[in-house]
């Protein structure tokens, strides 16, 4: 049957509802042409438009039951590829929104900024290296206070010991890293930081 041969609606209906694939192929005929061209309308590459079109009457066929006119077939299609385009639409224009961002982030940063960062980060590793190196109580004290940034009182009520022996052994502590690292002059403000912390 071509697309211009109009079959009886109520008999192609009833065959529809009732689950026909003949029925099924029918309707397609006749109405893939129109839904097509109108997916066009919002897509400009043919194989999406085929896609979206293809998709649209797979979701009719899913619910053949519903569909009393060959008109209410018509505009369910009509609805559903609409919707599928500005899906595509929008999803594509969100992407191209994140690509933008991404690209200007990339492009307000200076090169100087990653290689900072960089630095930075392997220095802060250096000095943990060597904190992993103190005695148990002063590293656990050590870290409690720089990474977690407990006050003496607070660390002392944790670990169950003075607060003056907490600052004791976090003055120690930095006096080892800068005897393990202080030859280093990139790491230099970061110890004098540290000790600054001392007095805090």
């Amino acid at each position: 049957m071509t697309e211009n041969e109009i079959p009886d609606e109520v008999v192609l209906m009833q065959q529809f509802r009732a689950g026909s694939e003949e029925a099924f192929t029918t309707v397609y005929r006749l109405m893939y042409r129109r839904v097509f061209w109108f997916a066009r309308k919002f897509v400009e590459e043919t194989e999406e438009a085929q896609d979206l079109t293809a998709e649209s009457f797979v979701q009719l066929w899913q619910q053949n039951d519903s569909f009393p006119t060959l008109d209410a077939v018509a505009a369910f299609l009509y609805v559903t590829v609409r919707n599928k385009c500005y899906n595509l639409l929008k999803h594509r224009q969100m992407k191209a929104s994140r690509r933008d961002d991404l690209l200007r982030q990339l492009n307000e940063r200076e090169q100087g900024d990653f290689f900072e960062e960089q630095v930075q980060l392997q220095l802060v590793r250096r000095i943990y290296a060597e904190v992993d190196k103190l005695p148990p109580r002063m590293k656990a004290i050590f870290l409690l206070s720089y990474r977690e940034g407990l006050k003496p009182a607070a660390i002392a009520e944790r670990l169950q010991i003075k607060p003056q022996t907490v600052i004791n052994q976090r003055v120690t502590a930095v006096k080892l890293l800068q005897a393990a690292l202080g030859k280093d002059v990139l790491l230099i403000p970061l110890l004098m930081v540290l000790r600054y912390k001392d007095f805090l």
